[in-house]
């Protein structure tokens, strides 16, 4: 049955930036209506980032930036002050001015190489000499500028920094598989997992991945996602740390079982690609582009900068995690068939499967060990963790059912098992 869609729930930026406004009116009326809360409420909303790491950076910048533009409004107030006195300002000068002293305002950005605060100085020097140059007293208004926007940065790094009292399990394993559960319909994951799924690993999160898809497909359908934890990719043939970029495990053919099964394919004209892992790198051999479904995944994949792929009429048998054999879906059918019939083919694991190429099916081709079990196995003794919990898409395999209609379902079922709201948790209810 097929489950109908629901309004997303506001997340906690949304969240946190209403209550980090609220807070700037609360300190509006405590300073006895003093200062202006709309630069407050301004500061606070751009301070709000999903990150807080993030938030450091914007706080920085917009705090230097409102320094600047005050100085320079101040000192061009004050210079139209003594002309003023003088009898030489008038209101045409005053329009002169302005933009002549907004070059220095974003050129003194440069020379003290903070270039990234140039739009938050120039908005603050124009608001200042613009709607306030005929104010009596200039300090008091750029003081205040100052001020107000201090507030707001400060308002928005305290809440940005509570949350609830969570205990969190940091000595479980989390593995998810890789499926369309986890993906919007343009192949990405959505705002809300993106951020969330961040936002648990860098506090402590034990997560990774376990896919039948080399990590260069993980990269292509997660970017930004900052894994610290080694991954389980191509059906567990590799085990691949992102953080140091290497194959810390593999789990390849014999070199003599390679060398049966390519030549038993070369005998019968069968096109395949070859995968294997050499100085740390994908390596995939062909000998021909034979048709139009290997051709299409060579014009896909080849760009990327993490597979490398070689035609060579050459032979190599050494470090074969895998084989690709494609070809008409009849013609797989009959390998298949014809391979079960070998005596040596229990030395090998065989996934056949159908392609996007409609017409055509493929066999992955691995050593009979070659399990991402097995390589789960060899994960957790790296991890030392207690205990391991999986997320996944297929009843009665995985710990936790995915369920493919709420993308959002993985990252939210995580961060349930990992942080359970608990009052033992009272020591991160204020995170650095």
């Amino acid at each position: 049955m097929k489950q109908s869609k629901k309004l997303p729930i506001p997340g906690q930026r949304i969240i946190r930036s209403a209550i980090a406004v609220a807070l700037c009116l609360v300190v509006y009326v405590l300073r006895g209506y003093s200062g202006i809360p709309l630069y407050s409420a301004m500061a606070a909303l751009q301070c709000i980032q999903p990150y807080t790491r993030d938030m450091h950076g914007v706080a920085r910048k917009r705090v230097l930036g409102t320094v600047i533009g005050a100085v320079w409004g101040l000192l061009l107030l004050l210079i139209e002050i003594q002309l003023i006195n003088s009898g030489m300002q008038n209101e045409i000068l005053h329009y002169i001015l302005v933009p002549l002293f907004l070059i220095l305002v974003l050129y003194s950005t440069v020379l003290m190489k903070v270039p990234e605060t140039a739009y938050f100085s120039g908005i603050v020097f124009l608001v200042i000499t613009i709607n306030h140059f005929t104010d009596a007293d200039p300090y008091i208004f750029a003081f205040n500028r100052l001020l107000d926007t201090v507030i707001g940065v400060l308002v928005a790094a305290v809440v940005n920094r509570m949350h609830l009292p969570r205990n969190r399990n940091l000595d479980t394993l989390y593995v998810s598989s890789l499926g369309d559960d986890m993906f919007e319909s343009n192949n990405r994951m959505s705002p809300y997992s993106l951020v969330e799924l961040n936002r648990l690993i860098d506090d402590g999160a034990k997560f990774t991945i376990s896919t039948d898809q080399t990590q260069a497909t993980v990269r292509e359908l997660m970017p930004g996602i900052r894994f610290k934890y080694p991954l389980i990719t191509m059906d567990g043939a590799a085990l691949y740390d992102m953080q140091n970029l290497e194959y810390i495990r593999t789990q390849p053919m014999a070199e003599e079982n390679a060398e049966r099964l390519i030549k038993w394919l070369r005998d019968r004209n069968i096109p395949f690609f070859s995968n294997s892992i050499e100085q740390n790198l994908l390596v995939i051999r062909y000998s021909e582009l034979a048709n139009p479904a290997m051709a299409g995944i060579f014009e896909k994949k080849s760009h990327s900068p993490y597979r490398n792929y070689i035609k060579s009429d050459k032979d190599f048998y050494e470090n074969i995690v895998y084989l690709l054999v494609i070809d008409k879906s009849d013609v797989i059918n009959k390998i298949r068939d014809e391979l079960s019939l070998q005596e040596w083919h229990e030395d090998y694991r065989i996934v056949d499967f159908v392609m996007e190429y409609e017409g055509y099916s493929a066999l992955k081709i691995y050593d009979k060990d070659c399990t991402q079990k097995a390589m789960l196995v060899e994960l957790e003794k790296i991890m030392n963790t207690k205990e391991t919990v999986t997320f996944g898409y297929t009843e009665g395999e995985y710990d936790v059912v995915i369920h493919d209609y709420d993308k959002n379902h993985m990252v939210r079922e995580l961060k349930h098992r990992f942080e359970p709201v608990d009052i033992r948790g009272w020591k991160n209810v204020f995170r650095l």
